[in-house]
């Protein structure tokens, strides 16, 4: 028979590690919460590139050069062409914001005005005064070009947390590359849910972590070199930037670059610019949106087992609350509660089934 006092004191040791435990980790996050994001990044890179990690070790035998080896593949696919990307984009972005700002150039805001002249001859048939929109066209240029400015600047400013954050990304991929089966294996040994259910939680986790990042990654890459492309072709200034947005706004599915490249079209057909139009519109309802919707599904929904709305809804949810890192982190969410609820409805049918 057990000691009623020894029960209460092994209960009120149990309590007092508990919340030592909680306390202890709470404390940690709170201490490594500035740097969250580069450790998330650290874990998606590590994930999404690990088949070539494997790759290597299988070819060289050493975890650590193959270790190295991947990073140089992460440098090569990922880092490199960013920072060359984002260097063209600012410059592009001052240099479009002082030939809309300047009057001694032939894209200024005054020749702005001057292309839609016939659209608003149009608008004032229907009782819209052209010096209205005039003036909201030429404040909404003006806001816009100073948006730019300022987060150029910010970015400036921001260089030196974006080297210690990119350095720590890099330092903690390294190690998850090299000892990251070790480390999934403790976690895994850690978390009270039992082998078959930890390793269903895994798999889900990977794959939809994988089928996210690859499929909007590519689907991002061609939807903006394409829309750039055209934005050339047609003779649209900063078509490198406005390239760059449409790859961005591709991360939401459906609507995405069709934001930007119709609004475009529209605007290039009604100011007589008809071909550029056509040239536009054409590519973004017959290639643009076609990659969208072929692409897309293939190299998303293939893996991840969620519904298109589901899939549509936590990249939306997670862009609005954890903004551009979210179009990861909100799947990851929704595929964690999916992958819960159809473990307990695995083990609820087991115990029916049990006494049957």
């Amino acid at each position: 028979m057990m000691n009623p006092v020894r029960n209460t004191f092994s209960i009120i040791q149990s309590g007092v590690f508990f919340g030592l435990l909680a306390i202890g980790t709470a404390g940690f996050l709170w201490l490594i919460n500035d740097f969250l994001m580069p450790i998330f990044w650290a874990v998606i890179l590590a994930i999404v590139f690990y088949p070539i990690q494997a790759h290597f070790v299988r070819m060289v035998q050493y975890k650590t050069i193959a270790a190295l080896l991947t990073l140089l593949c992460v440098f090569a696919i990922i880092f490199v062409p960013l920072w060359v990307l984002g260097g063209q984009v600012v410059e592009q972005s001052l240099d479009l914001y002082e030939r809309v700002s300047t009057e001694d150039s032939g894209v200024t805001r005054a020749g702005i005005m001057e292309r839609v002249t016939d659209v608003l001859g149009f608008l004032e048939r229907y009782g819209i005064e052209q010096n209205e929109v005039r003036s909201r066209l030429s404040s909404f240029a003006q806001t816009g070009a100073d948006f730019v400015t300022r987060q150029a600047v910010v970015f400036g400013q921001a260089t030196f947390g974006f080297l210690v954050s990119f350095l720590l990304t890099v330092y903690l991929l390294f190690f998850l590359l090299r000892d990251g089966p070790a480390i999934g294996t403790k976690i895994m040994h850690i978390i009270p849910l039992g082998k078959e259910r930890e390793w269903t939680l895994y798999q889900n986790f990977v794959a939809v972590t994988r089928s996210i990042f690859k499929g909007t990654l590519v689907v991002s890459v061609v939807q903006g070199t394409i829309g750039g492309i055209l934005f050339v072709v047609a003779g649209i200034d900063g078509a490198l930037l406005w390239g760059v947005i449409m790859a961005l706004l591709s991360i939401i599915p459906a609507l995405g670059s069709f934001i930007v490249w119709f609004p475009a079209g529209l605007l290039l057909l009604l100011t007589g610019s008809v071909w550029q139009g056509v040239v536009v519109l054409g590519g973004g309802i017959f290639v643009i949106s076609l990659i969208d919707n072929v692409l897309r599904p293939i190299l998303v929904r293939r893996d991840v087992q969620m519904p298109d709305a589901i899939i549509l809804i936590s990249i939306l949810g997670g862009l609005s609350v954890f903004g551009i890192t979210g179009f990861i982190i909100g799947p990851i969410i929704a595929g964690f509660f999916f992958s819960m609820w159809s473990i307990f409805e695995q083990d609820y049918t087991r115990e029916l089934e049990s006494r049957g």
